[in-house]
């Protein structure tokens, strides 16, 4: 009898530490992720590294390094500016955020304010999107102007799987951890032209 309450009370316990976490409340935090980039056009694949920095609807950041931990790029963006860093090309871009900013990063059309929104967990504004919702929890999205899809799936406890489907690529998303605080928020959202880097404007 009590071999049975032990088994009961573990798989309870065990049930609530992998229970998905909702980011409905969360007004800030850092994500750590491992992606898989397919481009289809290029016909390659490669695994990058991935750190979010964000706060809700107001500002973001995005750390991409490769698997072997160099750099491949740096972005910060909030409503009315982005900038970002290509390491391996030595150039700075800075500009208003639009759809076509992260097709070098990510190889889609991609506004970069849209990392409020797969992040978040927040159904996209824009009249193009359609977002669909499973027992309350946001999982797919398709915008009829791009042609992206989004999906979340496979949550459990902080992690989740984040899918950007586009007909030139795929970007797979694996969230690994979460923490619901930004640390140095001053100069985290802040990024400046290395020296010696080119420096572009977003067209």
């Amino acid at each position: 009898m009590i071999q049975i309450i032990l088994s009961v009370a573990v798989a309870a316990l065990v049930g609530c530490q992998t229970a998905p976490l909702r980011m409905n409340s969360a007004r800030e935090g850092q994500w750590e992720a491992k992606a898989l980039i397919k481009d289809k056009e290029q016909a390659r694949s490669y695994v990058v590294n991935m750190n979010f920095n964000a706060v809700r609807s107001e500002q973001a950041r995005m750390d991409v390094t490769s698997a072997l931990g160099s750099g491949v790029a740096s972005l910060v963006v909030d409503a009315k500016e982005v900038r970002y860093i290509l390491f391996d090309s030595k150039r700075f871009y800075f500009g208003t955020p639009q759809i076509d900013v992260m097709r070098p990063i990510l190889s889609i059309p991609f506004d970069p304010r849209w990392l409020h929104n797969i992040l978040f967990e927040i159904p996209f504004a824009e009249k193009s999107w359609t977002c669909v919702l499973s027992s309350d929890w946001l999982s797919e999205c398709r915008d009829s102007v791009t042609g992206l899809k989004i999906t979340w799936s496979a949550r459990q406890g902080q992690k989740k799987t984040i899918f950007i489907e586009h007909p030139k690529a795929t970007v797979q998303i694996n969230v690994r951890s979460f923490e619901p605080k930004v640390e140095d928020r001053k100069n985290l959202f802040t990024l400046e032209a290395p020296s010696g880097y080119q420096k572009l404007r977003v067209r």
